[in-house]
């Protein structure tokens, strides 16, 4: 085949015509690698080893572009290139060559990765640094990062989580509300000692919600029973939202 023609694309690519009226998109640097400007006869032999070439620099630039919408980790972009089923040596190839020009850089990946994670989630360390590790980065690197973040950034986290939180519970019992809390804290990754010293600076709201709980409780069960299976209705309901027996004993004595 004889090459009769080059038409200029996006992104250093070539659309090259043939003799033969066949057509062929390469990349600007197969081209000059092989010679192909001045070299216009091309052999079959040529061809496919112009053609493997250009697989490369195709999923070099497919990496590249999956690059610049936001890091990636070795992993991440080995799983996307074996989904598009690329052959595997020459996935290698090309994560080899874009780490060793920078582009895979975990100290960075990692530091962006917690930044974001701290500045824009509710996330705590522990759900931060699990993340991390699936995605089969360095531990030391990633136990570096995470300790240099200093404990009072934490506590403020928790502390505007744990106040938004409460605002949504404010008919819920106090030992109700730290037990939610607790749990859900511990899910977000955050260590169980700065839960505790968290919660431990709620305020008790238990005397005006349990005022209402009582209140909603007496106007629901009092129009089915009476006397002493009203107050037990009432109580278990007491006692389901989370209510200590002493303050709901107060309520019935204080209320009734």
């Amino acid at each position: 085949m004889k090459i009769v023609k080059y038409k200029k694309m996006s992104k250093g690519r070539y659309k090259i015509f043939f003799d033969n009226n066949s057509e062929l998109v390469l990349y600007e640097d197969v081209i000059l690698k092989n010679n192909l400007l001045r070299e216009k006869n091309i052999t079959l032999e040529l061809l496919e080893k112009v053609m493997n070439e250009n697989i490369f620099y195709e999923v070099y630039d497919l990496c590249l572009s999956y690059i610049e919408i936001k890091m990636r980790t070795l992993k991440e972009l080995r799983e996307y290139l074996l989904k598009k089923n690329y052959d595997i040596n020459v996935i290698d190839n090309v994560l080899g060559r874009l780490e060793n020009e920078g582009y895979l850089d975990e100290k960075k990946y990692i530091n962006a990765y917690v930044n974001d994670k701290v500045n824009l989630t509710t996330w705590g360390p522990y759900k931060i640094k699990k993340n991390l590790e699936m995605l089969e980065l360095d531990e030391n690197l990633i136990e570096d990062k995470i300790s240099s973040i200093s404990d009072n950034v934490w506590k403020d986290k928790l502390e505007k989580i744990v106040n938004r939180k409460i605002k949504s519970m404010n008919n819920k019992s106090l030992s109700m509300i730290k037990n939610k809390l607790r749990l859900d804290m511990f899910n977000l990754g955050y260590d169980n000692s700065l839960i505790e010293e968290v919660l431990n600076n709620i305020h008790s709201n238990d005397e005006s919600s349990i005022k209402k709980e009582y209140s909603k409780a007496l106007n629901k069960y009092s129009k089915k029973y009476s006397d002493e299976k009203l107050i037990y209705e009432v109580k278990s309901y007491l006692y389901r939202k989370g209510y200590k027996t002493e303050d709901i004993n107060y309520i019935l004595d204080n209320l009734n």
